[in-house]
């Protein structure tokens, strides 16, 4: 498999597993706190701790009782902002998703130096950083609370995990789309398996499966279902989205071990089907296991 011209790498990103609540209250004690890190070439990772509480939101929001997703939206990115050109300002901005999570996505950066100008060396040197390409990453961790007394807020990242231990979802953007859009024209079983790779954390339901054809695919052939061409009535749709929902587990594709392991188990059976003679999709994800 040699890949052609390589197309633009995107934006690593990484959507939180669970959705905001319609409002939270931070009158109180309430906190939420963790740790966003961004790896921006390949040796320096920025980072940034996000501190969610009263005297965070204090004069910034409507209504300290019901502060909204917006508005912690809000809040994180002027964090991100005051985290400065050392931490992940300019680097890293967050969203609310269409699932209701906390979404975030890195973002390209310049700094010019002390001059403003482009060119130069020492404090005049430009610090430039791509917003995708082989080593942007995202991962977000639980961090300690700021203080004894502070009450932890879940707002979508768990919080009686400790700091280290939540999922990291981390996207090598440079891999999924160059490999999707150039070796997957080679081998459709590659292409398939590393646009589930990229999607699966994002799955919540049968009905997120079949409205998508690739992935309909990849499932259907890891559980070992045929074609859903029959499906057509709202019913049949309805009773192949339980049935897929009873076969896979949602919730386990927030782990990214979780996710190659399906993966794996998609390239073994289609390698199998399509008598590949090699097996380059299970290449994709052997990390150098038999």
């Amino acid at each position: 498999m040699s890949p052609t011209q390589l197309s633009p790498a995107g934006s690593a990103k990484l959507s939180l597993p669970y959705a905001l609540a319609t409002s939270y209250d931070f009158t109180g004690t309430n906190e939420a706190s963790f740790t966003l890190a961004s790896k921006v070439d390949a040796t320096a990772t920025k980072s940034a701790t996000i501190v969610l509480n009263k005297a965070a939101f204090a004069g910034k929001v409507a209504d300290l009782a019901k502060v909204t997703p917006t508005e912690i939206g809000a809040a994180i990115n002027a964090q991100i902002g005051a985290s400065g050109p050392d931490g992940l300002m300019g680097k890293v901005q967050v969203g609310i998703s269409a699932s209701g999570s906390l979404f975030f996505e890195t973002t390209g950066y310049t700094n010019l130096g002390f001059d403003g100008a482009p060119g130069g060396t020492g404090v005049n040197a430009d610090t430039v950083y791509l917003a995708g390409g082989t080593n942007r990453t995202l991962t977000v961790d639980n961090a300690p609370l700021s203080a004894p007394g502070q009450t932890a807020v879940d707002i979508g990242n768990g919080m009686d995990l400790s700091p280290g231990a939540n999922v990291k979802g981390v996207v090598d953007a440079y891999l999924q789309q160059s490999l999707e859009g150039d070796a997957g024209a080679e081998d459709t079983g590659v292409r398939l398996a590393l646009y589930f790779a990229r999607k699966a954390p994002f799955l919540n339901s049968g009905y997120d499966v079949l409205s998508d054809p690739a992935l309909t695919q990849v499932v259907n052939t890891v559980i070992g279902l045929p074609a859903t061409s029959s499906a057509t009535t709202s019913e049949a749709l309805a009773k192949r989205a339980t049935l897929i929902a009873s076969k896979v587990d949602f919730t386990s594709f927030l782990d990214p071990a979780k996710v190659e392991a399906f993966a794996r188990r998609f390239a073994a059976i289609w390698d199998a089907q399509n008598n590949t003679a090699t097996d380059p999709i299970l290449a994709l994800f052997s990390n150098g296991r038999s």
